[in-house]
């Protein structure tokens, strides 16, 4: 089983390799190349969507927020989301979920989380909220009374939207429990802005494997609507950055949104 895993590209595994990490196998760095032959910012552009998320994550930590639900976390290459969350909060509360029995068998050796933060680790896909939000996991670490931050960076677009399961219904099954006041935090690949190449890189993810499904701004929109996103809205994650932003090699969206009161705006 083993052996079969380390003999496909994964998307959390080639992440790891392209922020520097070491937790990957030789098909992850070699998938990475191929891939970045067809798009030369791909280093970049990762990077920055990592970037963003982590200021997310910072911000609404400070905005008060003390648990996460990470969907399709990766592999730990530091800082996590969890380490962001932590440092502001040591009693924070979180569950990293990934399907990738790779992901958790690294983590195991490397992740530690100091007491009084509680940080479960449950392999699941996104794609069956039922069984997730039933899970030992979630149910005895989130208290969904409380906010909670969904974190779905780079996942959604790994997805097919089918009849059977729309995303925005799948979306919608986390945001439904989720308290007044949560965030939802998405990032997800879009061929909108930088064209051919992304869409190169997508086919070419499929074919090894490891589907890609690109997906317009309006149709990511979609995915936040009910919840009110906040500034600067659905844009490309290097909107964010403080020296030399290059919004033309963005491959991907990245918005923020929070669940208001039914009379309002929350705090």
């Amino acid at each position: 089983m083993i052996a079969e895993l380390q003999a496909r590209t994964s998307s959390a595994r080639m992440q790891n390799y392209l922020l520097g990490g070491r937790d990957h196998y030789i098909v992850d760095p070699d998938g990475a190349l191929r891939a970045a032959d067809l798009m030369p910012f791909m280093e970049s552009a990762v990077r920055h969507e990592r970037l963003y998320v982590l200021l997310m994550v910072q911000a609404l930590a400070i905005a008060g927020l003390r648990q996460l639900v990470d969907f399709g976390c990766g592999l730990p290459h530091g800082p996590t989301p969890v380490d962001v969350l932590t440092r502001i909060h040591p009693d924070a509360r979180a569950v990293c979920v990934d399907n990738d029995v790779l992901v958790h068998t690294h983590a195991e050796g490397i992740m530690t989380t100091r007491a009084p933060a509680v940080v479960e680790r449950l392999c699941a896909d996104v794609r069956a909220p039922e069984s997730i939000l039933a899970s030992r996991e979630i149910l005895e670490t989130i208290n969904w009374r409380e906010p909670v931050i969904l974190l779905l960076g780079s996942v959604l677009h790994h997805i097919e939207d089918t009849t059977a399961q729309p995303l925005t219904a799948l979306v919608d099954q986390y945001k439904h429990v989720a308290a007044t006041g949560s965030a939802l935090v998405i990032t997800h690949a879009t061929a909108d802005v930088s064209g051919k190449p992304v869409r190169r890189f997508a086919k070419t993810m499929t074919a090894a494997g490891c589907p890609v499904h690109l997906r317009t701004k309006e149709q990511i929109a979609q995915l936040f609507d009910g919840w009110q996103l906040t500034a600067p809205g659905l844009t490309a994650p290097q909107t964010l950055a403080l020296e030399y932003p290059v919004p033309s090699q963005a491959v991907s969206y990245a918005g923020t949104a929070r669940k208001e009161a039914a009379h309002g705006r929350v705090a």
